[in-house]
């Protein structure tokens, strides 16, 4: 049923939209679990640094309450155990003995606590003061014990981590946008699979179905749901076609049947005016028939029941053929038919396209002016076909009214017909995917003008 695969906008702003979301969430969730493990690894080197500087001041303890202040003084002066460690300073000062001091210059003024403090210190031949982890203890002579371990690890481990977070920003950065890229092309294209599918029902092709799948996520739901709705119009269409097919064939008997009885009449009467009443009650059986076909005609392709016949044709013979069928009625109308006709391929139902341009033609010499004007072309990746006049042309506000079906204006209501010529052609033109558009012509008068895909 003229189906045709819908161009899918891979990068349509949407989708792009979609893309910069989940890029930038990843991105800030990367930065903020970045920022997560540099804070707690800094925790877990500040603690390590405080546990140091607590057993320095352990050690020291075990050696004043071993051998009391002179091997206390001993052990700070010699440089033993854990004091030996070039990023450790001591002081020690009060008491009965002289201070002393161990890898600093300047002793920092801290009260004494339980857990080291972060403090600034100035050691050897340093212009600049360091961080360091200070704690002070009151030894039970009254002297102040002071020990601190210098900032270097931390300096260091910030150095490295800075580093290290360039090219772990650029990893996560690509894989963010990896990441945002393939999730939004995956429901980029479900997406679409499913938006053609509701395109072919649109286009009558009931009896399309979407593969089910078997996640059970909302696409899978929407799938069946899309599957059941299918069944349901195809079933729905199914009644409608059998209704309207006897709907008439009840209609078109008594026509037919009326129709004999006016030709029995006709052959049996001699008197004129009974003839001509005759006559007229014949035209209007015919007009009746007429309008009977072409309805049931334009609910056979709105239904989408219409047989698949394209062909690969061009837009501008069939205007060709159909203005030479025309130009005796027009001349004798006293309209003036001109071509413009450009090549304009498509793959098209001819006949179905031929009666579209035939009713477009027909209205335009009903209702038109003096000239009216074929045009093919293609614009814009679309086959054009329009036929103008320059006649009075339909008023705006009335414009989308005109294509329904059994709708005349007033000034239209005086000549013969039944107000389903601009629905058949908007019916033609739906079952094409394309569009039909009424405007205002170049002259003044009506342009109706029909867009079909290539």
């Amino acid at each position: 049923m003229f189906g045709r695969a819908m161009h899918q906008r891979r990068l349509s702003p949407t989708m792009l939209r979609l893309v910069a979301a989940v890029f930038v969430l990843q991105l800030l969730s990367s930065a903020a679990a970045i920022f997560f493990l540099r804070t707690q690894m800094l925790d877990v080197v500040r603690a390590d640094r405080e546990d140091q500087v607590i057993d320095v001041r352990d050690d020291l303890l075990a050696a004043f309450y071993s051998g009391g202040r002179e091997s206390l003084d001993d052990f700070i002066r010699d440089q033993r155990g854990s004091v030996a460690d070039p990023g450790v300073f001591v002081a020690l000062a009060g008491g009965s003995a002289p201070a002393l001091t161990s890898n600093i210059d300047f002793v920092p003024a801290i009260a004494p606590g339980p857990r080291p403090q972060s403090v600034l210190v100035r050691r050897g031949d340093s212009a600049t003061d360091q961080e360091a982890l200070v704690l002070a203890t009151t030894l039970p002579d009254g002297a102040k014990l002071t020990v601190g371990l210098m900032g270097a690890s931390e300096r260091r481990f910030n150095l490295a981590f800075a580093a290290a977070i360039g090219l772990t920003i650029a990893v996560a950065v690509a894989l963010a946008l990896l990441s945002a890229v393939v999730l939004g092309v995956a429901i980029s294209s479900r997406t679409h699979e499913i938006a053609q599918a509701a395109e072919e029902l649109a286009a009558g092709n009931f009896g399309m179905r979407l593969a089910e799948g078997q996640s059970g996520d909302g696409f899978d739901h929407l799938r069946l749901q899309m599957n059941q709705m299918a069944e349901r119009i195809a079933s729905l269409v199914a009644e409608l076609g059998a209704v309207s097919g006897a709907l008439a064939h009840d209609l078109r008997s008594p026509v037919t049947r009326l129709s004999a009885a006016i030709d029995t009449a006709l052959a049996r009467v001699d008197e004129p005016g009974a003839i001509e009443a005759l006559q007229a009650a014949r035209a209007d059986a015919d007009g009746l028939r007429a309008m009977l076909e072409t309805a049931l005609e334009i609910s056979r392709l709105e239904g989408g029941t219409a047989q698949d016949r394209r062909v690969s044709l061009d837009l501008a013979a069939v205007a060709a053929d159909m203005a030479e069928l025309y130009e005796p009625l027009a001349e004798q109308s006293g309209v003036t038919m001109t071509l413009d006709l450009a090549p304009a391929w498509i793959m098209a139902d001819r006949e179905l396209i031929s009666r579209a341009l035939a009713n477009a033609i027909d209205n335009a010499l009903k209702y038109g002016g003096t000239a009216i004007t074929l045009r093919t072309c293609v614009a814009e990746g679309e086959a054009v076909l329009e036929v103008a006049d320059n006649g009075p042309g339909i008023a705006p506000e009335d414009r989308p009214r005109v294509i329904e079906r059994f709708v005349r204006l007033d000034n239209a209501r005086t000549l013969p017909g039944g107000g389903l010529g601009l629905s058949m052609v908007n019916a033609v033109a739906r079952l094409h995917r394309g569009r039909l558009e009424l405007g205002e012509a170049a002259g003044g008068g009506l342009s109706l003008t029909l867009h079909l895909p290539r």
